[in-house]
């Protein structure tokens, strides 16, 4: 009750609890509506049509093998069940990653202590309307399960050690616990997140030890001996959430249980495939990689994160001192996040969510002091900056504010498939709508109408999403011997009227995606009449 009472006294605000929690709602309802509006609009993306048909596989076949090309099982195994309940669509299929993206929001109401009211509905509020956390929230991708687990890891650690001689740090350790295994069980990228959080708690323990080592009499061996006397006591239960994190990844992987494998064969296989996709730059760029799309999207939250990250790192002493080691964990949250995606080669996109998270913590509890309208004595307070300096500062938000909401209307609900968009990297061309239209005027059944379809590379994603129904529809790197079929898809390069009758067939051209353009070859008797 004393820690609460000096919390009160640190974070003194004009803003009631009931206010609080209702301005926090308001924005989730909003992020809410910004993810779900228009959710099926967008074509598939290459990547998101295989998630799809393997989710569709497992529903239907019960069939699932771990390939770390295509990351972890959390994502098909969750979509599946949606599947199951809501039905086998565009929009259905990105359910999971809007659950996700919105209940990232909702993760932050855990961190009040640290960055106050105010803060909490700044970060609230950049997440909820960044254009790339809204994107990809709106993309059958495994990264905003990843954001979720990874905020929910830290909120729920700060909590646990805020609680740690109560016994409401229970359930804390195992939101912490579970959510790193969820992670784990659905992106190998969450091993990166575990080895900046790693490194980071092995730090603060031999600091923990160094600094009383310092401050005492006593030998560094017998410091440690007392430092470690002190943990004694909290390892059974840490090995206990240690245990339920390794059943919920055995969970996903085998399936339920329904078939073998180790959690040294995942962690191997998943190490292995991508450190050789990191040395062979299967998609690499340069190490300003995300700058730029930080730049063009996340310009609110580079310049007030940034801001952020020089305040409470050099801003030891001052009103909320006490948790500087918050502060200092998250600007090395961020720095560590920037540079390791910017070193690793394989850079697309959607990476950059992990980027924007901590710069968006900073931003939030950055704008919370600068703006919050905290009262101490029923006086509003003035944190280090003078008026001129905080109007400056007012209007390069409002400014800032105005271009990431353009942003984020313009790229999630009408430049979402443009290929010019950094954000829309090998996204599926609109053309497929036009092309599922004009097949599904044929006159046949998906039952009985053949349909092939050729490329060299095998990189005709996502029609076999889209062609799902037609139970007859074969694909191929090459053109079939026999021209036994209705229709035949193939590279615009191919000219199929050397074999195909042109009095007998009609061609229709499309684009798959950005460089990607295609023939559609049908029978001319296909077409109904009348």
């Amino acid at each position: 009750m004393q820690q609460n009472s000096d919390n009160e006294k640190t974070y003194p605000s004009c803003l009631s609890d009931k206010k609080y929690r209702l301005y926090g709602f308001i924005i989730v309802l909003f992020a809410l509506f910004f993810r779900l509006f228009e959710l099926g609009e967008r074509v598939l993306h290459h990547d998101e049509s295989i998630h799809a048909s393997f989710t569709l596989k497992l529903l239907e076949r019960g069939e699932y093998s771990y390939d770390p090309a295509y990351h972890g099982p959390f994502l098909f195994h969750s979509t599946a069940a949606v599947f199951h309940f809501l039905g086998i669509n565009d929009t259905t299929s990105r359910f999971v990653p809007v659950f996700f993206g919105v209940a990232a929001i909702l993760v932050l109401f855990l961190l009040k202590r640290e960055m106050g009211k105010s803060g909490v509905l700044w970060s609230m509020l950049l997440l909820a309307f960044s254009p790339s956390m809204v994107y990809f929230s709106r993309f059958f991708r495994n990264d905003m399960i990843i954001v979720f687990c990874t905020l929910a890891a830290v909120a729920g650690a700060f909590r646990y050690l805020d609680s740690i001689h109560s016994s409401k740090r229970y359930p804390y350790l195992f939101l912490t616990a579970s959510s790193l295994a969820i992670a784990v069980s659905s992106k190998e990228n969450a091993y990166l997140v575990i080895s900046i959080f790693g490194a980071y708690a092995g730090l603060g323990l031999l600091y923990w030890i160094y600094s009383d080592w310092k401050k005492g009499d006593t030998g560094l061996k017998k410091t440690i001996f007392h430092k470690t006397s002190t943990l004694l006591p909290y390892i059974p239960e840490i090995l206990l959430s240690g245990a339920l994190a390794v059943f919920i990844i055995l969970f996903f992987y085998s399936s339920a249980f329904r078939y073998d494998i180790s959690l040294f064969s995942i962690v191997e296989r998943a190490f292995n495939h991508w450190m050789e996709m990191h040395r062979i730059e299967r998609i690499g760029g340069p190490f300003y990689y995300y700058i730029p799309i930080l730049f063009t999207y996340e310009i609110l939250t580079v310049l007030f994160g940034t801001a952020g990250f020089f305040y409470f790192l050099g801003n030891r002493v001052r009103s909320r001192g006490r948790n500087y080691s918050f502060f200092l964990f998250l600007c090395y949250w961020a720095l560590t996040s920037l540079l390791l995606y910017s070193y690793l080669q394989e850079k697309v996109p959607w990476l950059v969510v992990h980027i924007v998270l901590p710069f968006g913590l900073l931003a939030g509890a950055f704008l919370g002091e600068m703006f919050s309208g905290n009262a101490e004595s029923g006086k509003q307070k003035q944190v280090n900056y003078s008026g001129k300096t905080r109007t400056l500062l007012a209007g390069v938000l409002v400014l800032t504010l105005l271009v990431s909401m353009a942003q984020c209307i313009s790229i999630n609900y009408f430049r979402s498939m443009e290929d010019k968009e950094l954000m829309t990297y090998a996204q599926a061309s609109p053309d497929i709508r036009t092309l599922m239209e004009k097949i599904g005027e044929f006159d046949g059944s998906p039952e009985t109408l053949r349909i092939y379809v050729v490329d060299p590379y095998q990189l005709y994603w996502p029609l076999p999403w889209y062609l799902r129904d037609y139970e007859k529809a074969a694909y191929s790197s090459k053109p079939p011997a026999s021209s036994k079929y209705d229709a035949i898809i193939v590279p615009i390069s191919y000219d199929m009227y050397r074999e195909l009758p042109e009095e007998e067939y009609s061609s229709y051209n499309f684009s798959l995606r950005p460089r990607k353009d295609f023939t559609l070859y049908y029978n001319n008797k296909l077409e109904k009449t009348g």
